[in-house]
């Protein structure tokens, strides 16, 4: 979205608060979530009204219709009513559509928590907030066009589905962990909650803003629907993941005492497979499709790493023991990389060139956050580039072995290859499943090591073991 498309929206803003723009400027960093948004200041006759401008991705890869902003607006609208701590809705405008909500002051980096009594006391205050969405009885959200899973099928699955459908459409070719993972999740369904709950689809760290040791506001209902409230749980982990920083062993136990409810294992184990496969089914069309105007290197490093996390939670519920490949150190001259006569210098050197260009003198000279960020995703290609040329004939090499070993068979050509071990998983064998998912985990590990350096927050996503006690 371009800032000059956003005038309808800012006069239509003007008309609904009463009040003229004074400073409106876009959000410059991934916790956008990959959609156009913006701080927009008003003043009515001298007061300040500071807001927060939700606007469409207009791409259509990375939510379908099921996922709306109108539908996120009625969703927040409800909460509002029902005294929960979200921020309050000022309208919804149509074209552009957008949400026009409060801008929420406070804090949202839980990484830079330190562990101690204000922590601890954030950690029970969101949780204990979280329960009440979940106590929240499921006809308030039937009554604004939610649906209500009927089956154990339909509570474990549908959205997943809708996930599905839109990797089906923007694929190019199969993402062989995406395709085990699916197949393994609807073979496994687990039995159905009790009652169903609204589960906001994407909770945790970095999804809530907070003063201290209080939330100011949960934010960011895009994905929220009626289901499993483990969902939730499993989700917290999951942005733990990218945003570590939570002891998720407390955060669970914690949850079970607030809520009253023990913690089924099996299906934590199970939800936290399908919440970590969800980034990387929205994201295998955009990648495979990318258009440079995305968040196209944070979109790249969100889909090997959670490809990464989706095995070793798959490796997790199966009860298989991981062992991550060895990863070369690579070369650090340009032997073996393709090169032409009449080419002056090589292509790290070039590398070294780009990579000075755009972090000391672009970068400096960049007018504001948004500028800053762009230039920063561009550095992060920069990094993977410098990965491929070092050590991507040597992985290669190493991943082409592994797969014939797993088939049993000689390489042949990739595509061959590629082609044979699909089959294998569309097979679906349980007694094939291991092995699978220990093969599938080393080639993940091979992937997201071509982007180190230019991982981001990535760099230090881990998945954090939990453990249940029996009085959970």
């Amino acid at each position: 979205m371009e800032d000059s498309d956003l005038r309808p929206f800012l006069d239509w803003a003007e008309t609904t608060l009463d009040a003229r723009v004074v400073r409106c400027e876009r959000q410059g960093e991934r916790r956008s979530g990959g959609r156009p948004a913006f701080f927009i200041d008003f003043d009515r006759a001298g007061e300040k009204i500071p807001t927060y401008a939700r606007m469409d991705r207009g791409d259509g890869q990375l939510v379908g219709k099921a996922f709306g902003l109108d539908r996120e607006h009625r969703i927040l609208k409800a909460l509002n009513e029902q005294g929960l701590r979200v921020p309050v809705v000022h309208g919804f405008c149509e074209a552009p559509r957008g949400i026009l909500m409060e801008n929420v002051e406070g804090d949202f980096d839980y990484t830079a928590l330190a562990p101690g009594p204000t922590r601890d006391a954030l950690d029970r205050d969101f949780l204990e907030e979280l329960v009440r969405v979940h106590r929240i009885d499921p006809s308030v959200w039937t009554a604004i066009g939610l649906s209500a899973p009927q089956t154990a099928e339909e509570t474990a699955l549908s959205d997943l589905a809708l996930w599905e459908r839109t990797y089906r459409l923007a694929l190019r070719q199969p993402v062989p962990l995406v395709e085990f993972a699916t197949r393994w999740l609807r073979r496994n369904v687990p039995p159905s909650p009790e009652r169903l709950s609204l589960v906001q689809g994407d909770t945790g760290p970095g999804q809530f803003i907070f003063r201290g040791p209080k939330v100011a506001a949960i934010i960011d209902w895009e994905f929220a629907h009626l289901a499993d409230p483990i969902l939730d749980l499993a989700q917290i982990r999951t942005r733990d993941f990218y945003n570590p920083g939570a002891d998720m062993t407390a955060w669970i136990q914690t949850y079970a005492e607030l809520a009253g409810l023990p913690i089924d294992e099996t299906k934590l184990r199970y939800y936290t497979v399908k919440s970590m496969l969800i980034t990387p089914l929205a994201l295998a069309g955009v990648v495979q499709n990318m258009a440079p105007q995305t968040d196209h290197a944070e979109w790249f490093a969100q889909d090997v790493t959670y490809k990464r996390a989706s095995a070793e939670a798959l490796g997790e519920a199966l009860g298989v023991p991981l062992t991550p490949p060895e990863i070369p150190t690579g070369r650090t001259d340009d032997a073996g990389v393709p090169s032409s006569t009449l080419a002056s210098i090589g292509p790290r050197a070039l590398l070294d060139l780009l990579d000075h260009n755009l972090r000391e003198e672009h970068g400096p000279a960049a007018p504001d956050g948004y500028a800053r960020y762009r230039i920063d995703l561009a550095l992060r290609l920069v990094a993977h580039l410098r990965n491929v040329t070092s050590l991507g004939a040597e992985l290669e090499r190493l991943e082409t072995e592994d797969r014939a070993a797993l088939l049993d068979a000689a390489t042949g050509s990739e595509a061959a290859s590629e082609a044979a071990l699909l089959r294998r998983i569309e097979a679906e064998d349980p007694s094939d499943d291991q092995a699978l998912v220990a093969y599938l985990y080393r080639r993940a590990v091979r992937e997201e090591a071509l982007w180190r350096g230019g991982l981001g927050v990535g760099e230090t996503a881990r998945l954090q073991p939990v453990r249940i006690s029996s009085s959970a």
